[in-house]
């Protein structure tokens, strides 16, 4: 129980100290990268920046921080001999390092639960403080459309010369609403505006037309007039202020899946992201894994340094097979689900058999 509690505190202090040392470093670094950005802004500006952007550093540096950790850690108790005697007291390796992993299973079910909670909302700031500044040419945020039509189901089609969706309203409007593919009303309008209030859409200076079954067309002038229990298009299935599947967590990409099907558009993109939310936490577990199998075990035929560079080579190489594998789902050239999830079965078994080899050695 004493060497468990000493092992568990040289490896989380070695934790903490490469995961603050990182986030450091980063801050440096794109604090550098934008001075000129942040010269010309207020000083708020970029402390809340900072603080938005903090949760998405913790989650893409910890899985780096879990296995520099482990090896500096566990690594040095071996070189040590630390662990030989505890192996050699009849304890077995799994059992000793045993603590550690369940830390690691720890660690990823918190990495999904602020992915979840904290990550979307503070990365939907920390994106929207940049929005006003140079950066807003490399990634523009779309807050409004011309021109464009939303086909939001079977039933209603929309039509708009010009929808703001910081606004929550349109310009010379057009809705058409089918029942069985016949086509039942059309509303035009000079001006279409979301009221909260009401949970609906109001139609304000035009026409509604009526298409009987005999072929008659009735028309109603109207100054405003709603919309309410015919049509289920929400201001957020128009233009979604939350643009990046960064910004939403797996109930808004699922949501946003069924706008994009409805509307008849491409879902590749946000079902690949909505299967790599449910993945990409368990990296922090398998290197962790790799780490220890790597380590564990003192060797005079390789150095703690050579266990090193090996485990950043494959490490990084896990990174590169998992970006490659989210660009080929993105492209259609593998499935949602294989390219969130093929990275992390195949280093996963890597780890498995790393392990296996060290424990029986």
């Amino acid at each position: 129980m004493k060497f468990t509690r000493y092992m568990l505190w040289n490896f989380l202090k070695m934790f903490l100290i490469v995961l603050l040392g990182a986030i450091l470093m980063f801050v440096v670094i794109d604090f550098v990268g934008n001075i000129k950005t942040w010269s010309s802004r207020e000083t708020k500006d970029a402390i809340d920046y900072y603080v938005c952007y903090l949760p998405y550093m913790v989650y893409l540096i910890t899985p780096v921080a879990c296995f520099i950790a482990i090896l500096a850690s566990v690594g040095n108790m071996a070189r040590h001999l630390e662990m030989s005697a505890m192996q050699s007291s009849g304890q077995s390796p799994l059992k000793t390092l045993f603590p550690v992993f369940i830390f690691g299973v720890i660690v990823s079910l918190g990495s999904y639960e602020m992915s979840e909670r904290w990550l979307p909302d503070a990365n939907h700031k920390r994106l929207e403080i940049m929005e006003t500044n140079a950066q807003k040419k490399k990634n523009p945020r779309i807050k409004e459309k011309q021109n464009f039509t939303f086909i939001d189901s079977e039933k209603a089609s929309w039509f708009f010369r010009h929808y703001s969706g910081k606004n929550k309203m349109g310009r010379d409007a057009l809705l058409l609403l089918r029942d069985q593919g016949r086509l039942q009303e059309r509303y035009d309008a000079k001006v279409v505006r979301w009221l909260d209030d009401a949970g609906c859409w109001q139609f304000e200076r035009g026409n509604r037309r009526v298409f009987e079954k005999d072929g008659s067309v009735k028309v109603y002038k109207f100054s405003r007039e709603r919309a309410c229990d015919k049509v289920s298009t929400r201001p957020e299935d128009l233009i979604n202020e939350r643009q990046v599947s960064d910004e939403m967590n797996s109930e808004m990409v699922k949501t946003r899946i069924e706008v994009l099907k409805r509307s008849g558009e491409d879902t590749r993109v946000m079902e690949t992201a909505l299967h790599f939310k449910r993945s990409a936490h368990w990296m922090n577990l398998i290197v962790l894994l790799i780490g220890a199998a790597l380590c564990h075990r003192y060797s005079r035929s390789g150095g703690l340094s050579q266990k090193f560079g090996i485990g950043l080579l494959i490490v990084f190489s896990y990174y590169i097979l998992e970006r490659i594998g989210l660009k080929m789902g993105e492209n259609g050239a593998l499935s949602p689900f294989w390219a969130a999830w093929i990275s992390h079965f195949v280093y996963g078994g890597v780890a498995t058999v790393m392990l296996y080899r060290s424990f029986r050695l």
